[in-house]
């Protein structure tokens, strides 16, 4: 049973006393009440002078007042964030209708990993204690996904690369290492840290199945060299069988977990029946595209390419203008060949031969 508001019961009673006179214990009893509890706290109430009284009315206002003031800010202070936080959503993709079945913690973990694409950093933001263990399980939520995936999709809706965005593109495929996705790794065989090397078993039960088909098969028990053999253990420099080479294992990376560049490197994944293989971007191609906007010659070989067919352009262009000029020198000849004798015109100067009065005898050419 809850205790009495006794501030509240007194307050009841003032009210009823003021308007009936009625007594504490009747008053008590009319409301189911135990007086013998009660008269610690229904009292009749003290009559005020009129000046008291006035002044009691005048803080009782004022008291109101205040009263009221703060329940609005209060109201206003506590509709704000609401309001911040509508206006927000509008806006951002982590926080619309699709986060509307998740907290808030974990709305704000699909916040910070729409933001980064690392589950790990979005999972200590949003504010988790757990491990890395922890962050995946988390992301793994089928709530989780469908929140990410449909952020994703309104992501890209909007999504309009720029040139910068292209480029950084280039950049992450051009310098993500492709070990983070597959390895070629020597691991430990069986016998390299088996008891005096001899082969050595994963658990008691693997041991037990060997032993029960050499039974079956009639050949003797096999070898026992302890058990814990893990299979991605690093290789015994001193086997003696294996030399400390280990054995070859392809190893390829869980692609939910891979982050960063090397994320942008991965085109997909396919099965055929030859296993599973990860199709890769080419780098190669990337590297060539950055290159060719720096304006960079990938190779010695490429430049020397270059100009031996800025050459060849020269001596085609010679040769062409060589065959020109002798198409025009033939051409000239046939013309003059072609053309009619022209008439000559002969000019004969007429000197006067007549003797002048002063010509004294000597004739001298001049």
């Amino acid at each position: 049973m809850s205790k009495p508001d006794w501030r509240a019961l007194q307050s009841q009673f003032a009210a009823a006393h003021a308007s009936t006179g009625i007594s504490p214990k009747a008053w008590c009893e009319q409301e189911g009440l135990n007086y013998s509890s009660a008269r610690r706290y229904i009292k009749k109430p003290v009559k005020k002078t009129a000046q008291e009284s006035s002044k009691g009315t005048a803080q009782k206002s004022a008291q109101n007042k205040s009263a009221q003031k703060t329940s609005k800010a209060s109201i206003s202070q506590k509709a704000e964030p609401a309001r911040a936080a509508q206006k927000k959503s509008a806006h951002d993709p982590s926080t619309s209708s699709f986060c509307a079945d998740l907290n808030a913690q974990e709305q704000t973990f699909v916040t910070e990993f729409l933001k980064t694409r690392d589950k790990y950093a979005a999972y200590k933001k949003a504010g988790y204690t757990g491990g890395d263990r922890a962050a995946r399980m988390l992301h793994r939520k089928p709530n989780i996904t469908r929140a990410i995936n449909r952020g994703l999709e309104q992501l890209h809706k909007d999504a309009v690369l720029s040139g910068q965005e292209i480029l950084r593109h280039w950049h992450e495929i051009a310098i993500a290492d492709p070990g983070e996705i597959s390895q070629m790794r020597r691991c430990c065989c069986r016998h390299c840290w088996g008891e005096r090397f001899l082969y050595q078993w994963r658990d008691i039960d693997e041991y037990d199945r060997a032993a029960e088909k050499a039974i079956n098969d009639g050949k003797p028990q096999p070898e026992y060299g302890g058990l814990g053999f893990i299979e991605n253990d690093d290789p015994n420099p001193d086997c003696p069988r294996c030399a400390g080479e280990g054995v070859a294992d392809v190893y390829l990376a869980d692609t939910r977990d891979i982050t960063g560049p090397s994320r942008r490197l991965i085109a997909g994944v396919k099965k055929s029946k030859f296993g599973i293989e990860i199709i890769m971007r080419d780098q190669d191609a990337a590297l060539k595209n950055l290159a060719a906007f720096h304006q960079l010659a990938v190779s010695e070989q490429e430049r020397e390419l270059r100009l031996l067919r800025a050459e060849q352009t020269r001596l085609a262009n010679e040769k062409l203008q060589a065959e020109i000029e002798a198409l025009r020198k033939q051409l000239a000849a046939k013309n003059e060949e072609d053309e009619e004798p022209l008439p000559v015109a002969i000019n004969i100067n007429v000197v006067d031969a007549r003797v002048r009065d002063d010509y004294d005898g000597d004739f001298t050419a001049t």
